[in-house]
Order: structure tokens, then C-alpha cells, then sequence
């Protein structure tokens, strides 16, 4: 076999796996590799002056981290959480932060042929929130953007405890 053939074939069996978990009535999906843990909803307090996306902090085992609420971060209706509701506690370069969603439907894994960047036509601001689109089987499954995540949620931190009231 030549070498072109081998990463040809090297490239067809690469796989990544996702957490995948529903927002609204999509799908979305996160590399495992990211998800720290999934928790069930818990005491949430508050932060002043912050956007409406980010709930507030939460004690986790005594690291204080910030949870967004994806419903509210992709310009969703809110609605009151059940049974299903879960918290994706996600490590991004080291940087801890809880999403709140819907509800976590399983681990897949999805071979790197079948994720696709985001469309030409999307906005920039889709772009910040999306990483890309991922086909499994006959579904489509969006990849979320963490780094813009995490980093929208540091800024509000910092100027929320910075700024004078």
C-alpha cells in the first residue's frame, strides 16, 4: 500500500466522539473529551448585572463555576426545568463552566468525513456559537463552539466583578 493510500485510510477511521444533548428541538453535540461531567440541576445563585444567558455561578465540589443557559445564549424561549434538565460541566483549556440543557441524550461517535464546517451563509454570529455541522446517519447534529462560550462568560465575570456599581 502507499503512504497516500495510508492516511487515506487513516483519515476514514479517525472518529471523535460527542455528548450529544437537546436544546429546544435540536440536537447539539460536544467532544467528550471537553465534558467533565453531566450533573442534575442544583443551586444556582444569581450574578448581578449579568446577561440573561449567564444563570448565575454554582458550588461544585468548591470550584465555583459559571452556568449559561444554552436556551437562553441561541435566543430561545425559556421554560422551566423537569426531570430531564442536566448541567454539561464542560473543561475548556482549563477553564470550567456548566451549560444547562434539555436534556442529554447519549455518546456517539461520528467519523471526522462527516463533520462539516459551517456553511458559507451562516452569520458571524452563528459562527461564534457553532463549530461546525456533524451527519450521523440521517441526523444532523450541531457542534458547539466552547471557546466562544467560555470566553463570552469570562468577560462577563470580569466586568461584572470589576465594574462599579
Amino acid at each position: 500500500m502507499s503512504s497516500e493510500q495510508d492516511k487515506k485510510n487513516e483519515n476514514t477511521s479517525q472518529t471523535i466522539q460527542l455528548v450529544v444533548f437537546s436544546v429546544g428541538r435540536e440536537q447539539y453535540g460536544v467532544e467528550i473529551e471537553k465534558v467533565q461531567e453531566v450533573i442534575r440541576m442544583g443551586t444556582i445563585k444569581k450574578l448581578p448585572r449579568s446577561p440573561n444567558f449567564v444563570l448565575g455561578v454554582m458550588n461544585l465540589r468548591g470550584n465555583i463555576i459559571p452556568i449559561i443557559g444554552l436556551r437562553e445564549k441561541f435566543g430561545m424561549e425559556s421554560r422551566d426545568y423537569n426531570e430531564f434538565t442536566r448541567i454539561i460541566v464542560v473543561n475548556n483549556n482549563g477553564k470550567l463552566a456548566g451549560m444547562v440543557v434539555d436534556e442529554v441524550n447519549r455518546v456517539i461517535q461520528v467519523s471526522v468525513e462527516n463533520i462539516e464546517q459551517n456553511p458559507e451563509m451562516v452569520s458571524h454570529e452563528t459562527k461564534t456559537l457553532v463549530k461546525g455541522i456533524a451527519r450521523y446517519g440521517e441526523e444532523v447534529i450541531i457542534l458547539v463552539e466552547l471557546d466562544y462560550l467560555v470566553y463570552s462568560v469570562e468577560e462577563v465575570h470580569s466586568e461584572t466583578f470589576s465594574s462599579n456599581p
